[in-house]
């Protein structure tokens, strides 16, 4: 210990120049990151030097589908030499994936539910694909009194992953409360109240400190509504992280933003206007939110620059393009098709074009989009298409949409660039085996989820807890 402390004292007498130039020199980007969270000075001379990339690149989506037991990844297959390739299996994981008896499920629940730079939260796990590690994520102990001072009516619980390796390369799970839709069972006068509470009382998980709690959460600023008004079935909700905060869409459509810091929330009410169906997600200029208003797609930022927090409308997008667009396109994105090369020997015979690869690589720089090749015009009468909203790209303005006819068959992807109002095609996201794992579910149930992936190499191991 005395020699740690030696040495720590040596580099504190060095110059800030000399000390800057020997942190130039760290090549590998995990081992700057490690050196940034030594000690405030190092990191003012890393972030004042931009030593460190501070974007992590954006890889592609994984993508859910209702049906299908494992999330499939949708990415472009090209990359430059020497990048690390990515696979979307989650074959690592200390539970095999394995094929019950029925040829149709797996010993397993594989379903993200949610992500936060590079780390995906599934059931029981924070995994970093990139890296193929994994943590094991223990059961929240509920505390059955109630949840932020409501007693009765939670139907279940949503759970969320704030995470910046930039900051520290530890994390944190929210529990959020879901709240049961209807009336029945509900006590009248606890519905007027206002929602959410203040204090609110949440559990979080700590991986700094390896176990869950209760925090309580003071909230800034005027309630979302009542409680009778939040209890509305939503069936996609979503959140991000930046700079500190944690935005949720929660029921009711409000952004709740939580403060990790300092213990605080706000309730911002969601754009005017907006119609059912929204989604919020990150970007180039901060916290964006995308709703389906009639046939066009009104896309709104969140300005953060005064006291108070506002909505500025970006503008209203033309969906004609993506329903309009008549061919069938292979190419230039890939899905990695991985329910395919699980369930292979289940399955009947498929003719397939063999485009399945064991790991994708991706590309870290370009994120422009070639034009589409390998276009098959299709001539017939334009069917009923369901358009749903795959995610914003991280550090450009483009929002992915996914398009599909009934029950999912033939969906596509899109790539709207929301300054110069163009369209692309990026390919097929439609799984070979669909069809095969079909239920009877109704066209409804059969959303589509997708998380935005930015793989995080820097991180060999996700911390454990910290003594």
């Amino acid at each position: 210990m005395e020699q740690a402390e030696d040495h720590g004292d040596l580099a504190a007498l060095l110059p800030e120049d000399v000390l800057a130039d020997v942190l130039r020199r760290v090549a590998e980007p995990r081992w700057l990151a490690l050196s940034r969270c030594v000690c405030k000075a190092w990191r003012a001379i890393i972030d004042g030097g931009s030593l460190l990339r501070t974007e992590l690149p954006f890889s592609g989506f994984f993508i859910t589908f209702a049906e299908l037991c494992l999330p499939e990844f949708f990415a472009r297959p090209l990359s430059p030499l020497g990048r690390p390739a990515i696979s979307g299996k989650l074959d690592f994981l200390p539970t095999p994936i394995k094929v019950c008896s029925d040829g149709r499920s797996l010993d397993g629940d594989y379903h993200i539910q949610d992500h936060c730079n590079g780390l995906l939260l599934l059931d029981g796990y924070v995994v970093n694909p990139a890296t193929r590690c994994w943590n094991a994520l223990p059961l929240c102990p509920h505390n059955h009194t109630g949840d932020g001072g409501i007693v009765h009516g939670i139907l279940n619980h949503d759970y969320y992953l704030a995470f910046d390796p930039k900051v520290s390369y530890h994390y944190q799970v929210f529990e959020i409360p879901y709240l049961r839709w209807g009336k029945d069972g509900i006590d009248p006068l606890d519905e007027t109240s206002e929602w959410p509470p203040s204090p609110y009382i949440l559990h979080v998980f700590s991986s700094r400190r390896g176990c869950w709690e209760e925090r309580l959460f003071v909230r800034q600023g005027d309630a979302a509504g009542t409680l009778a008004k939040a209890r509305v079935y939503e069936s996609r909700l979503h959140s991000v992280y930046w700079r500190g905060y944690l935005y949720v869409h929660c029921q009711g459509d409000f952004i709740m933003r939580i403060s990790l810091s300092q213990d605080k929330y706000s309730a911002i009410k969601a754009p005017m206007g907006v119609g059912d169906t929204n989604y919020i997600g990150l970007s180039e200029k901060g916290v964006y939110f995308a709703s389906f208003v009639k046939n066009h797609i009104r896309v709104c930022i969140l300005n953060e620059s005064s006291n108070q927090l506002e909505w500025i409308l970006k503008h209203d997008y033309d969906l004609k393009p993506i329903q309009m667009f008549d061919r069938q396109v292979h190419g230039p994105w890939i899905l990695q098709d991985i329910n395919y090369v699980v369930f292979r020997s289940h399955l009947p015979n498929i003719n397939k074009e063999e485009v399945i690869h064991e790991k994708f690589e991706w590309n870290s720089d370009d994120d422009d989009f070639p034009k589409n090749e390998d276009m098959v015009e299709v001539h017939r009468r334009h069917p009923y298409f369901e358009i749903e909203i795959l995610g914003f790209h991280p550090y450009k303005e483009i929002l992915f949409l996914s398009r599909s006819e009934t029950f999912k068959l033939k969906a596509m992807a899109f790539a709207y660039h929301l300054n110069s109002f163009k369209t692309e095609s990026l390919g097929s996201i439609y799984p070979s085996c669909h069809r095969y794992f079909d239920s009877g579910l109704a066209n409804e149930a059969r959303e589509i989820e997708s998380f935005p992936y930015t793989p995080c190499c820097w991180i060999e191991e996700i911390p454990e807890r910290v003594n």
